[in-house]
């Protein structure tokens, strides 16, 4: 148990060793307003050049007389819209992790990124438009479409819970 216990005091020392120092930053080389105020801007525009989509579908929002006949091993299904082109997303409870089984309408020829708390992963898009990720953390996650047709664009869907 001692070990246990050591651990936890070198833990804590460090914690205090960090606050000292971070307290001594921000009092001798404290982060310029201007520079913090870039900082954030450029950040904002990170994403210009991505179509927004939006949520136009969720099957959990829906009515709840719905969901009262809805058992628990039911897909949620989402449809995300933006400037003619459509995503369309089963999300599946697999244990732990999600599946998504999605499709853009109409077909596109891209590579999706979903980003999730477990990472990014990418695949491509078939013929038909669909794709398919497995082991998807739960949590918020966001697709990012790579559209290579007509020149590339990008299709960016907001962060949703899953």
């Amino acid at each position: 148990m001692s070990e246990h216990n050591d651990h936890e005091e070198t833990d804590a020392a460090d914690e205090m060793l960090f606050a000292e120092l971070q307290g001594a930053v921000e009092r001798f080389d404290p982060l310029p307003p201007k520079l913090e105020a870039a900082a954030r801007a450029a950040f904002s525009w990170r994403t210009i050049d991505a179509e927004l989509a939006e949520l136009t579908h969720d099957t959990l929002l829906d009515d709840d007389r719905l969901a009262l006949v809805r058992s628990g091993d039911t897909p949620r299904l989402l449809t995300f819209d933006g400037n003619g082109l459509s995503a369309e997303v089963e999300a599946t409870e697999v244990g732990r992790r999600r599946r998504l089984a999605g499709q853009l309408v109409p077909p596109q020829a891209a590579e999706v990124e979903v980003a999730h708390p477990g990472g990014q992963t990418r695949v491509e898009v078939d013929e038909t438009g669909c794709f398919l990720v497995d082991d998807v953390l739960p949590g918020p996650v966001r697709l990012r479409c790579r559209i290579r047709t007509a020149g590339e664009r990008i299709f960016q869907t907001p962060w949703t819970v899953i």
